[in-house]
Parts: C-alpha cells; sequence; structure tokens
C-alpha cells in the first residue's frame, strides 16, 4: 500500500510538472506570438506612414509656414488712412525723390532704406511727431572711425543684408527712439526713430513722457560717411515708423515700390499741432 501511495505521489509530481511545463510552453507561445503581432503593425505603420505627416515633417513645413509670413508681409496703407502726424522738422516736407523715402535700394550696404529722409541745414529742430515715451537717446553716442565703417560695410556685403547690429548701432547713428504704444495705430505698437542727429534735448532721457511738437534734439549727419571724416556735409534726418505685431516688425510704407509712395505718405503729416486728431 505504502509503495502504492508513494507511486502515486511520484505520479501526481510527475504530471504537475509536465502541466507546468506545459502551460510555460503555452506561455511563451502566446508572448511570442504577441510579439511578432506588435511587429507587424510596428512595421506596418512604418511603411504606411506618410512622410508628409509625419511629426518631424509637420513641424518643419509649419516653421517654414510662419518665417514665410512674416517676410511677406507688407504694409496696408488702410492701416494709416486716418493717421496724422507733424512733419519731424518745422515746414520741412518729404522729399519727391523717390531715393529719400521708404524701400529705396541701398547698395553701398547691401540693404534697403526702410525710412523717411528729411534734408534740412544741420542744427534744425527735430521734434516728436506724436506723444510717446524715451525708450533710447544716445546721447554719450561717439562716431566710429572710417576705416571701421567700411569693414562693417564690407561684412553687410559678404552676409547678405545690413545686420541688425550694424544698422542700429552705427549707421543710425546718434539717435532717439520713441515708444507710441497701441494707440497711435490700432492694433500695433508703434515706435518712431530719429536717426543721425547731432544734439538730443538734455529732457529727452529713457522713460521721459514726451508730447507731440516737442523739441527731442538737432539734425546732424552722424553714423554717415562725411560725419567719420569730420565735416557737416549730407545733414539730414532719417526718420521711421515701426508697426509691431504678432512677431512681426512692418516699417511705414514697406514693400510699396520705392517710386509710388510719396503721396500716400504725404497725406500723413501735418505742419501744425493744430491739425492733429485728437
Amino acid at each position: 500500500i505504502l509503495s502504492g501511495l508513494v507511486g502515486s505521489e511520484m505520479c501526481i509530481r510527475d504530471s504537475n510538472n509536465i502541466c507546468d511545463r506545459s502551460y510555460s510552453k503555452k506561455k511563451m507561445i502566446n508572448f511570442l506570438f504577441l510579439g511578432l503581432i506588435l511587429s507587424s503593425i510596428e512595421l506596418k505603420s512604418q511603411t504606411l506612414e506618410n512622410p508628409n505627416t509625419s511629426p518631424v515633417h509637420t513641424l518643419g513645413t509649419i516653421e517654414k509656414d510662419t518665417l514665410k509670413t512674416i517676410r511677406s508681409t507688407s504694409f496696408n496703407p488702410e492701416w494709416v488712412k486716418d493717421l496724422k502726424l507733424l512733419l519731424p522738422c518745422e515746414n520741412i516736407n518729404l522729399s519727391k525723390r523717390s531715393s529719400r523715402l521708404p524701400n529705396a535700394p541701398r547698395k553701398y550696404r547691401n540693404g534697403t532704406h526702410r525710412g523717411i529722409d528729411f534734408f534740412a541745414n544741420w542744427g534744425t529742430n527735430i521734434r516728436a511727431v506724436a506723444p510717446g515715451v524715451v525708450i533710447r537717446a544716445d546721447h554719450h553716442y561717439k562716431e566710429y572711425p572710417p576705416k571701421f565703417r567700411e569693414q562693417l560695410l564690407q561684412a553687410c556685403g559678404i552676409v547678405g543684408h545690413t545686420p541688425s547690429d550694424i544698422f542700429d548701432n552705427v549707421l543710425l547713428g546718434k539717435a532717439v527712439f520713441l515708444d507710441h504704444g497701441f494707440n497711435l495705430v490700432p492694433g500695433f505698437r508703434t515706435i518712431s526713430i530719429y536717426a543721425h542727429l547731432s544734439d538730443i534735448d538734455k529732457k529727452i532721457i529713457g522713460g521721459a513722457k514726451v508730447e507731440a511738437g516737442q523739441m527731442i534734439g538737432k539734425t546732424g549727419n552722424s553714423g554717415t560717411r562725411p560725419s567719420t571724416l569730420g565735416t557737416k556735409k549730407e545733414a539730414h534726418l532719417h526718420w521711421e515708423l515701426i508697426l509691431q505685431k504678432d512677431n512681426e516688425e512692418i516699417y511705414l510704407g514697406k514693400d510699396i515700390p520705392y517710386n509710388k509712395p510719396y503721396n500716400q505718405l504725404s497725406n500723413i503729416f501735418v505742419n501744425n499741432k493744430s491739425q492733429l486728431i485728437n
């Protein structure tokens, strides 16, 4: 009996071991089958994926489209149809010479003219075209040596455009920037720039509020070649109006053919403060 019981127990153990092995094999087969299914799905997804809808391609397309939008944004005259500004130099009207207006080519620096040149004698008073706040006033500007300026212009030729550091810090000369907030041109933050100054009024400092018509400085030729040579030739005011919105900066008259904007721009300026729209 005892031997029978032992024999039965051994059979049971053998049976259990066989069951365990059988279960383990089934489990392994199931895992292998599941792995084959997942691999098949992954291979199909990689094979069937449209390269034009992949995450990398989509992100690249978004970036390209964004850059295209920024670079292609042009000035719309409708934005300023009701805008009235004081002439920055009293009784000095816009020049009818297209080379002095926005979009005129500037081959010497491989760039484009973004503003308006008002030609006035050296030391002519310059006034704010509208109320604003001073955000830059180069009281301590010192002219660069002529050879250094020439080297920077050569750099413009090499890079294919006028880099912002060269334009803002060197070619503008002694300058004043005014922030006119978001009300001057509805929907845009508006900045006016006054460049090539010979002098800046002592009251014009960062954060100072200015009124329309308030004197901010005097015309000169700082930042130009004649200035680096120590002469007062070619004195004038370089003036710009920049419209900022949605990661864009659009200068007044941008992309309007440079031989056509005179009539549109001349309607914006008035000579007397009484002509401004309140």
